[in-house]
């Protein structure tokens, strides 16, 4: 028997374990093993795979997005940290529960097409478009200092967490609330001036034009969770937790790849070979 064990942070039935859940169905002798969040997480791997108590896996591996720990990939695959941790194309794992498709026919099913106005998925795309130009701002300072903060640890943000937003979304705001953030980790930091927070968002105001919106790029770039709390604060009343079951009872079938209407992720599909390539050889 031949055994892999998965990682993921989360716990148990959360968006990441089942996610994980779908891209290894059918495949034997495969446990996924959620261990909360992602710090120490090459710690707690190489304890459990050490301890008498676990059955060895013969191969194993942390899944965890990418968050803004690396930077996006021009092909939409998994970025390899070279070691055991495969990160997700996409920002975090709620992104992969957002698609035009996936809204469109729950909201037509629970009838709330009619109370927000949304008659196609044209309207859809609309709507996405318009809840996620309301956080390019706070998203553009997010990035840029996701892209300063490299290997040092400090927040990308200055709320409870991400799906928590700031009460206030304009970008001077957030840079000045960014600004403070540096100030506390001027220690660490004491090479880093004002100018390269500015070069940080005027690179990412650049990228976020509008054909990045009109490609809906920021399905991949906004974190899952700003975007979830953004469409609640737009759409009244808006049952994201019902959404969210929905989406999972309906994601792809990555046994089946080749099933009527099944919407598949590359990076996900890379994820799956990846397994069956290291301990389900034919």
């Amino acid at each position: 028997m031949s055994i892999t064990r998965i990682y993921c942070e989360g716990k148990a039935d959360s968006h990441d374990q089942f996610i994980l859940e779908k891209i290894t169905e059918s495949l034997p002798d495969v446990i996924i093993r959620p261990i909360g969040g992602k710090r120490g997480a090459n710690a707690i791997m190489e304890y459990y795979e050490n301890s008498v108590t676990a059955a060895k896996a013969d191969f194993y591996l942390l899944f965890r997005d990418r968050d803004f720990d690396c930077e996006i990939p021009q092909k939409e695959e998994l970025i390899f940290d070279g070691r055991k941790t495969y990160f997700s194309y996409r920002t975090t794992i709620e992104n992969y529960l957002f698609d035009i498709h996936s809204f469109y026919t729950f909201i037509t099913k629970r009838g709330l097409n009619r109370e927000y106005r949304i008659h196609d998925a044209n309207d859809v795309s609309n709507l996405f478009i318009e809840i996620a130009k309301k956080i390019k701002d706070y998203q553009i300072v997010r990035h840029a200092l996701g892209k300063l903060r490299n290997d040092i640890s400090f927040n990308t943000t200055w709320t409870k967490g991400s799906g928590f937003l700031p009460e206030s979304l304009d970008l001077e705001n957030c840079r000045k609330t960014a600004l403070e953030i540096l100030n506390q980790a001027v220690e660490k930091t004491e090479h880093w001036k004002k100018e390269n927070l500015d070069e940080g968002i005027e690179y990412f105001s650049t990228v976020f034009d509008d054909d990045f919106f009109n490609r809906l790029d920021f399905l991949v770039w906004f974190q899952g969770k700003d975007f979830a709390q953004a469409l609640k604060n737009t759409l009244t009343n808006f049952p994201i937790k019902a959404y969210y079951t929905f989406v999972r009872n309906n994601f792809g079938n990555y046994a089946e790849k080749n099933g009527r209407n099944n919407h598949l992720y590359p990076d996900l599909l890379e994820l799956r070979q990846i397994i069956i390539s290291k301990t389900h050889k034919s």
